[in-house]
């Protein structure tokens, strides 16, 4: 029976794992960037490649295990496509000092369990700054919460260069 699960298994994951040319470059990495890796890089295939993204809930978990054409090494660019792609839930989540937005910016951000709530706290704490107006951007979002890491004890080693 495990030799049957771990075949079927297999042979669900091998087409996602031979798929490594990242399709439409504007749609992010996730279930989207996979299924249309074969596509044109056109404005249609953007936004579905991104609304797959989006809907189908994994670039989360791309981005943080390096799977679905999403990259690890470049934490960065995956603490930016996240707060891009998250914008208005991470908002939510941090003026209420808590959520799965927020504690999964973290993972991705390197922090450990224990800084996590400190973040999320410190977070809350700036709310003001970190969403400093209704037409903020995930760049200047991001600024932010750089910042406010940077500035806080306990978080200052996060610090992103």
């Amino acid at each position: 029976m495990k030799k049957i699960i771990a075949a079927t298994a297999l042979a669900v994951t091998l087409p996602f794992a031979a798929a490594v040319q990242a399709a439409p470059s504007d749609a992010g990495c996730g279930l989207g960037s996979v299924l249309l890796a074969d596509q044109d890089d056109t404005l249609v295939m953007n936004v579905l490649g991104a609304t797959l993204n989006g809907t189908s809930g994994n670039q989360t978990f791309g981005m943080t295990t390096g799977t679905l054409n999403c990259s690890t090494s470049n934490s960065l660019l995956a603490l930016q496509t996240f707060v891009n792609d998250n914008l208005d839930t991470l908002a939510v989540d941090a003026a209420r000092g808590e959520g799965e937005s927020l504690d999964t910016l973290a993972t991705i951000w390197g922090m450990t369990d224990a800084d996590k709530e400190t973040f999320a706290a410190a977070t809350q704490a700036h709310f003001g700054e970190v969403f400093s107006s209704d037409s903020v951007t995930a760049e200047q979002v991001l600024e932010n919460m750089n910042r406010v890491v940077s500035e806080d004890e306990a978080l200052a080693a996060y610090k992103l260069s």
